[in-house]
């Protein structure tokens, strides 16, 4: 009941906050453009208010109950209603420009007095907050900004019909542009793609003037480039302030991340190695599942790199780094060693916040393990209260990780592929069957856990994770031809096989031994009488004085 009553909870702030910076929004852009409106009464403006206030709640409203992928937090909303209200700031000084632009031009070049106001509008760089949403939080959430932003630039330029459409095509094409944002060149090409989608519209608002002058054709060639141009040098210039004001994280400064040379991802290499060796193959298996099922695929990868950062701290009680036959834990309590096991991923956080990590990379490192039991000591635990006849039932919150449990595709993937690749290092058949088999157990035994219950995978969607870890693992296990002569692990091995060598060696010898005497016999019989021929054909008594008569002492 508690915890409908938070759930409860939380909706109404999520929803009272989304009222009320739509308010505010809406109270902005009315008190920029009422001066561009004829009719400034009072009604007027109340009703101006109303109509936008409502439309945009109920887009986000809309959104929010049928996206699945938009679940906005607080200061995801205050990102998108402070993104809407520097567009209608831009929009508002973009708009007072080109009029300011369109009387002196005409002013000073004559040439130039055909060119309109709506031609130089098109410079506006409309599309540069889809381009901000989009690299911080996705194509969902650019969507719903570029339709809320465009339903206030229409209201407030009733006369130009084409507005709306241009406004909500060039943001929405700036938002697919980023999509895949993995270079710096994606905005140059994020520029060219909102140009061209934006000279169509520049060029059909043609249609509806009566005389239009070849400098009015340039300017609606060019002003949506620069238009283009303008929205990817602004969005360039403010992602790294919204990656450090509201802890957003880029592909891009992901990929960044990736390049191994972080400090923490070093110190692993050198104080855990077995750790990271496992980190660097569940980078690889989460990736191609991510991308099997459209998760973020950077985002999996780098955070598979840096989810077991807090082993690098006690290295020796993980089995992955221990050498020999010395395992720590045969020294500790079951509780004590699930004590140290359970910290790796708080000190894997602390670590992570140290060093200022994204904290989306946080997440992943704290939802790894969920809230999943550390069954092998527990089951050690029990067995050792059974045989001192303790009554009391062993505590599972002391096996049991803090969690909570994943919150994402991304950190549900991730767990799946942790446990899986640390648990197929114990096959003794690497076989395709036996580690598919293995691979769909671990998956049904997490899902049965109830581990998944909170991220958006599907069952469709685990069955493609499935096939993506088990062609994976069978590329990392595959088969292998044996060089047995080079094989230094079984040294008997190769005495055998070197005494089998040795042995063809000496039965080709003794061939080339009979064939010469042979042809000797044979030349000797045509000599000598037949009577002779059976002393000619005894066995000779010294095999070395013949091999080095008949030229052959190199096969001794």
């Amino acid at each position: 009941m508690s915890n409908n009553l938070f759930s409860d909870n939380a909706e109404i702030k999520r929803y009272s906050g989304l009222l009320l910076l739509t308010l505010l929004t809406t109270l902005f852009g009315e008190f920029l453009f009422q001066k561009f409106i004829g009719n400034n009464s009072l009604e007027s403006m109340i009703g101006r208010v109303a109509i936008i206030f409502i439309s945009l709640s109920v887009i986000q409203y809309y959104a929010i109950q049928s996206m699945v992928r938009f679940r906005p937090q607080y200061k995801d909303l205050l990102l998108i209603h402070g993104m809407l209200i520097f567009s209608v700031f831009v929009f508002w000084f973009g708009n007072i420009t080109t009029l300011a632009f369109t009387e002196y031009f005409a002013s000073k070049f004559p040439s130039l007095i055909g060119v309109t106001s709506q031609a130089m509008r098109f410079a506006v760089p409309f599309a540069f907050g889809g381009l901000l949403i989009a690299a911080v939080k996705g194509l969902n959430y650019g969507l719903v900004f570029g339709i809320c932003f465009s339903i206030i630039v229409g209201f407030y330029l009733p006369n130009d019909p084409l507005i709306i459409p241009y406004v909500l095509l060039t943001n929405l094409i700036a938002c697919l542009s980023l999509s895949d944002l993995r270079s710096r060149s994606t905005y140059l090409r994020a520029a060219l793609k909102i140009g061209i989608i934006a000279v169509p519209f520049s060029i059909v608002a043609v249609i509806h003037q009566d005389s239009v002058s070849a400098a009015e054709i340039f300017f609606r060639i060019v002003s949506p480039m620069v238009s283009g141009l303008l929205a990817v040098a602004i969005a360039a210039a403010f992602t790294p302030l919204l990656e450090q004001i509201g802890g957003y994280v880029t592909d891009l400064r992901l990929i960044e991340m990736s390049t191994l040379d972080h400090p923490l991802l070093k110190e692993l290499s050198i104080q855990a190695p077995g750790t990271w060796n496992h980190s660097m193959v569940v980078g690889m298996m989460v990736e191609a599942a991510a991308d099997e099922v459209g998760a973020n695929k950077v985002l999996s990868r780098v955070g598979a790199y840096f989810h077991d950062i807090g082993k690098s701290k006690k290295p020796i009680y993980f089995v992955e780094n221990q050498k020999g036959n010395e395992n720590r834990h045969d020294r500790l309590s079951p509780s004590m060693s699930s004590l140290i096991i359970r910290a790796h991923v708080k000190d894997g956080v602390e670590m992570a916040k140290e060093h200022r990590l994204p904290q989306a990379i946080i997440d992943l490192i704290q939802q790894h393990h969920g809230t999943s039991m550390i069954e092998y000591f527990y089951n050690k635990a029990c067995k050792d209260a059974e045989e001192h006849g303790e009554s009391t039932e062993v505590d599972r919150s002391l096996y049991s990780y803090s969690g909570p449990k994943p919150q994402t595709r991304e950190a549900g993937i991730l767990m799946l592929a942790d446990v899986i690749e640390s648990s197929s290092r114990t096959l003794t058949e690497f076989s395709v069957d036996r580690i598919q088999m293995h691979v769909q157990k671990m998956i049904n035994k997490i899902f049965a856990s109830g581990q998944l219950d909170e991220t958006d995978l599907t069952l469709r969607d685990l069955h493609k994770v499935a096939r993506c870890f088990t062609r994976t693992l069978n590329g990392i296990y595959h088969q292998r031809i044996s060089y047995d002569e080079h094989d230094d692990k079984h040294p008997g091995k190769n005495d055998k096989n070197e005494k089998s060598l040795e042995d063809n060696k000496q039965k080709r010898n003794s061939e080339k031994i009979t064939q010469h005497r042979d042809k000797e016999v044979e030349g000797d019989s045509a000599k000598k009488a037949p009577n002779d021929q059976t002393e000619k054909t005894t066995t000779p008594e010294n095999p070395h004085e013949n091999l080095k008569r008949l030229g052959l002492e190199e096969y001794t």
